[in-house]
């Protein structure tokens, strides 16, 4: 059942908000990004908000897999996820916005090969003029435990509350046709739909890298089943661009530096 609420939905992303190759390390210029662009956005909109797992979840499930008992890895896991949003939240309060951590994995489980969400601590935060903040997180099922991406959330989330756009703060301008951080000549993809999806889809599942939620390859592949299930666009930008991202809630897609995917026709 979906409420008469509308949202964007804002993931800021685990490369953006931490360094990846330095375990639990967290950017400051990234949450005071974020900070301004929520503070722009709330202006006009509802929000809801996530946040990846980076440098946190990501190392405590890549090292630990089939290391040590599942149970470990669970209890670990849920550690990790709540100390980076706590402190997500906690930075985000201290600047005067009004948000709220809500624990993913007390909303949603897995049974019988699905999906159980219970939307109302989201919805009620809404209706109070908070910012819900959830997050990707291993929650539990009848065998033990799944990592859920953030996109995934969004995708369940979506199903209660309409998604007005989805825009995914990145560490850099969008989606590339190699890594920027490496390669010599990146070309940023600005548009992702009907025509490209399956050629960008398979160019990125080459060079998949060793993410726990499938790396830029299955954002991208997440941002296309969003688009094309609850027909609106999906931005990937970079958060620290706070200007260009402000104009897309501003004044629309058209000009704004970012990978837009959209497959609302099809």
């Amino acid at each position: 059942m979906i409420s008469e609420l509308q949202a964007v939905y804002i993931k800021a992303g685990g490369s953006f908000l931490t360094f990846k190759d330095k375990p639990f390390s967290i950017n400051f210029h990234a949450l005071e990004a974020l900070s301004k662009i929520l503070k722009s956005v709330l202006e006009r909109r509802q929000v809801v908000l996530a946040n990846g797992g980076g440098s946190f979840a990501h190392t405590v499930v890549t090292k630990l897999t089939g290391r040590v008992d599942s149970r470990v890895i669970l209890v670990e896991c849920q550690r990790t996820t709540r100390w980076l949003n706590k402190f997500i939240v906690d930075y985000l309060v201290d600047e005067g916005i009004k948000a709220v951590s809500i624990q993913t994995s007390a909303i949603i489980v897995g049974k019988d090969g699905k999906y159980y969400v219970n939307p109302e601590p989201v919805i009620n935060a809404l209706r109070l003029g908070i910012t819900p903040v959830v997050y990707g997180e291993c929650v539990f099922t009848e065998g033990g435990f799944e990592v859920l991406s953030t996109e995934r959330v969004f995708k369940l989330m979506a199903q209660h509350i309409k998604p007005e756009i989805f825009v995914f703060l990145m560490d850099v301008d969008g989606v590339y046709t190699c890594n920027p951080h490496v390669c010599e000549n990146p070309v940023l993809i600005e548009r992702i739909d009907s025509s490209n999806y399956g050629s960008v889809i398979g160019m990125l599942k080459s060079f998949e890298g060793a993410d726990a939620t499938g790396g830029v390859y299955g954002k991208v592949k997440s941002a296309v089943e969003l688009s094309r299930e609850f027909r609106v666009p999906v931005v990937l930008a970079s958060g620290f661009d706070v200007e260009n991202i402000t104009k897309i809630f501003n004044k629309g897609l058209t000009g704004v530096r970012a990978t837009v995917v959209d497959l609302r026709g099809g």
